[in-house]
């Protein structure tokens, strides 16, 4: 609560002086202020007032369970980039200075890049940056526009059901398939799909429930 108020009588020499301008000393100090504007503007500002605060937006649950997953994504995002590039950098190296190159970092680069895009799509759907078109989308209302975006996220959750039920029966017919070059199994590059559509699946369903909530109750999909 904020009480605006100012009691002129308290001001000695005010009335004796036409420009309102007085001297107030204390404390070993002393000031010049001018009284008839400060009633002036007391005087526009005198009311109660008191200040609600908006309520908080609270983070559902769901994401609060997400949080640690996309944590540890983006942490393993930036180990396979920087695996990637010392691989890819290795193989320069070898080849044109010592023309030596390794008859495995081909191989192992192409499969890193294969993690790396699987588990940033993740992050992708979560911020929307996936390819869309949106040609005629800007010129319907903004109702309309949140409900096609529901739609497609309800077809984006149905592909990727389909991708990982998929993938799981392509993992099971690799049998013991090995890479050629590294000779590690064929079932460490293709898992890969149905955790990079788990994922995907997750942040699809985070947004679905961020689009359905009520205006004033959306959070952001974090970082």
């Amino acid at each position: 609560m904020v009480l605006g108020a100012l009691d002129l009588s308290r001001f000695e020499g005010f009335n004796d002086n036409p420009f309102g301008y007085v001297q107030i000393g204390g404390l070993g100090r002393s000031f010049g202020v001018d009284v008839r504007s400060v009633a002036a503007r007391a005087q526009k500002l005198r009311f109660v007032c008191s200040i609600q605060s908006r309520p908080m937006v609270q983070i559902p649950t769901f994401e609060k369970l997400l949080n640690p997953l996309r944590r540890a994504v983006r942490a393993g995002v930036v180990i396979i980039f920087s695996a990637l590039v010392l691989v890819v950098f290795a193989q320069v190296i070898a080849r044109s200075v010592f023309n030596a190159p390794f008859s495995w970092s081909e191989e192992l680069a192409r499969y890193l890049q294969v993690w790396l895009i699987l588990l940033a799509s993740a992050a992708c759907v979560r911020k929307q940056l996936h390819l869309t078109v949106d040609y005629a989308t800007h010129i319907l209302a903004e109702r309309t526009q949140r409900w096609l975006q529901i739609v497609a996220v309800g077809a984006v959750v149905f592909f990727l059901l389909v991708v990982i039920v998929s993938s799981v029966s392509l993992i099971a017919a690799t049998g013991n398939q090995t890479t050629p070059a590294l000779q590690i199994p064929m079932r460490a590059v293709y898992v890969a799909l149905p955790v990079g559509a788990l994922l995907m699946l997750l942040e699809a369903l985070a947004l679905a429930a961020r689009l359905l909530a009520p205006a004033d109750h959306r959070v952001g999909g974090g970082r």
